[in-house]
């Protein structure tokens, strides 16, 4: 079975009223330091995107059977939200690095993992 872009449409409009919160979407640009190298610069691409910031947990094994716990830090964002691994996002006055940004045409959404700056 196919989704039709109608009914895509409507996954993705009903997925944005669940997201609850705001966040901005930063971009670098770096700056010429006079000598040769630069210095970061960050700015707002994108101002007020909705986003709800999801924990993830878990466990896994390692390559000795030992197991290992893990956090993950997820934003769900509209799926049309420009956002690659070189930006940050700012959320509740804390900034958080991109790690991560799944992709494809047909996704309901955008899901950003992220690492505290």
């Amino acid at each position: 079975m196919t989704l039709s872009s109608k009914d895509l449409s409507y996954m993705r409009s009903t997925i944005e009223e669940l997201l609850p919160d705001t966040c901005h979407i930063m971009s670098n640009s770096g700056t010429a330091d006079g000598m040769g190298g630069y210095t970061d610069s960050w700015g707002t691409a994108t101002a007020s995107v909705a986003c709800r910031l999801d924990t993830q947990n878990g466990n896994y094994k390692d390559a000795n059977g030992g197991i290992i716990s893990y956090q993950k830090l997820v934003f769900t964002l509209p799926q049309a939200t420009a956002i690659t691994s070189g930006n940050r996002i700012v959320y509740n006055a804390t900034t958080y690095n991109v790690s991560s940004v799944n992709v494809g045409s047909w996704l309901a959404c955008k899901r950003a993992e992220v690492e505290l700056v």
